[in-house]
């Protein structure tokens, strides 16, 4: 499970806003230097800036550095990037928002009357092929049935 770039990004322009000002060119660069070093380095590039962004403030902007250390740090197991780049996988949310979209189209099609419960087993099946889950899913289930 990972911590989609969107809301980790809307977070940090958050803290921009707040240690920066709206309008600051240097708060802009922060983020860019800031997002692109967790992208392509990952979790431990991000709290080493977030540190150094804290010891430079002070009052209220201390505490929305802290209010953002805080969140990735809750969320540090999410945030493994450039793990999830190699593998081919979305960091955005935007493909996950469109394929929940997708299988809820799929379900309520023309002509279609589904229980619940086979409402989600059909969902889940079809989250399965739109992921690419089914060679993974079949090494598992022969594992647990020898």
């Amino acid at each position: 499970m990972g911590l989609d770039f969107y809301h980790l990004g809307q977070n940090v322009h958050k803290t921009k806003n707040m240690v920066f000002g709206e309008n600051s060119p240097l708060g802009d660069k922060w983020v860019a230097e800031l997002l692109h070093g967790v992208k392509h380095e990952g979790y431990g590039r991000i709290w080493n800036d977030l540190l150094d962004l804290r010891k430079t403030t002070r009052g209220t902007k201390r505490k929305e550095a802290d209010r953002l250390i805080n969140y990735v740090s809750d969320r540090r197991e999410m945030i493994r990037y450039p793990e999830f780049i190699a593998k081919g996988w979305q960091i955005g949310s935007g493909p996950m928002e469109s394929q929940c979209r997708v299988l809820s189209d799929r379900v309520r099609g023309s002509g279609m009357r589904w229980d619940a419960d086979n409402a989600e087993a059909v969902m889940a099946l079809e989250a399965m092929e739109q992921s690419n889950q089914w060679p993974q899913y079949w090494k598992i289930a022969m594992l647990h049935n020898n």
